[in-house]
């Protein structure tokens, strides 16, 4: 009899799969699977192994999901239109924490976290709101004193009293980088220029190349990059014009030995770990929180190059001083 009864079993469940109705039954072993192996996915706009933005991000994701025993999963090139239907498919299949590394993509967890209040959904970079969602968290750099830090280099190595940003796309953290880094070069030398280009790519290297070979010509001799992947293009330019840079997010001064004189480098590890511990403990829960010179969110390298030592020494008092709160990037 019980031969019999798995005989039939076996016919009903071909039958079922020949007719495709058995599509739900093999999506749902996903679904438990993220569920129970606490699963967490990360979007980046780039590769994983490319540029200065998405290696060292990714980094700390993947040392984050193994120290806290995620499941890590994640989508390199996610571009900031297709963020929302990224963010349901992973959402959708159970994934518990989904980490969005570009302040770019904040538009499309505003729309989609509403959608899934069992998701967490994280964002690193800046964030202004989280719309009260309660299932929305920010690590938010504080890219006022960001800025205002690389305008006072910047004001202070020129030699040209002209200086240029060159950044990719019009996302909100580069907005606000820009309106500092002026603010920060005038309150040092307030008769400054500036030139704040957007060249519309984060890897378009060749424009990146052309546009700030362009600034330099026009008498800009300190070149801020900040289009992540095509900021080597700003780097080579610099090199082969004789102009100077600072590197962004990480130490790039190995790579650009004639041009650098520091980096910004940016805490992702710090960053990182906080998701993780917060996440396992369910503590997420609708917070932005500020990553600033007072809490170690950034740093700059030393030694400084290709300046004078009272370069660094003058930027690093600035620095104790807006850590301190003693004053304010204004």
């Amino acid at each position: 009899m019980r031969k019999m009864i798995f005989s039939h079993q076996r016919r009903m469940l071909l039958r079922l799969a020949a007719a495709g109705m058995l599509a739900t039954v093999a999506f749902t072993p996903s679904i438990t699977y993220a569920q129970e192996k606490g699963e967490v996915a990360a979007l980046f706009t780039g590769a994983i192994t490319q540029g200065n933005w998405d290696p060292p991000g990714y980094a700390a994701f993947d040392k984050m999901a193994k120290k806290y025993g995620f499941k890590p999963s994640f989508i390199e090139h996610a571009t900031y239109e297709k963020a929302p239907a990224l963010l349901r498919q992973l959402a959708s299949r159970g994934v518990k924490m989904i980490i969005c590394h570009s302040s770019g993509y904040s538009a499309a967890i505003q729309e989609v976290a509403k959608e899934f209040p069992d998701t967490q959904f994280v964002l690193y970079s800046y964030a202004a709101s989280t719309g009260d969602l309660k299932n929305y968290t920010a690590w938010s750099v504080n890219w006022d004193e960001y800025g205002y830090v690389q305008g006072a280099i910047a004001a202070a190595a020129s030699k040209s009293k002209h200086i240029a940003i060159i950044s990719g796309e019009e996302i909100p953290s580069a907005k606000r980088t820009h309106e500092y880094t002026l603010r920060g070069a005038k309150a040092l030398v307030p008769d400054i220029q500036m030139d704040a280009v957007f060249t519309g790519s984060f890897t378009d290297v060749a424009k990146a190349k052309e546009v700030a070979t362009g600034v330099i010509l026009r008498g800009a001799d300190i070149l801020l990059p900040s289009s992540d992947l095509a900021d080597a293009g700003i780097q080579q330019a610099a090199d082969e014009e004789g102009a100077h840079t600072i590197g962004a997010y990480m130490d790039q001064s190995a790579s650009y030995p004639n041009a650098i004189i520091t980096s910004t480098v940016l805490n992702f590890d710090k960053s990182y770990d906080e998701m993780g511990e917060l996440m396992t403990e369910g503590k997420l829960g609708g917070t932005i929180y500020q990553e600033t010179l007072a809490n170690n969110g950034w740093t700059l390298s030393k030694p400084f190059k290709h300046v004078d030592a009272k370069v660094e020494t003058a930027v690093f008092a600035l620095m104790d001083k807006l850590a301190k709160g003693e004053m304010k990037p204004d």
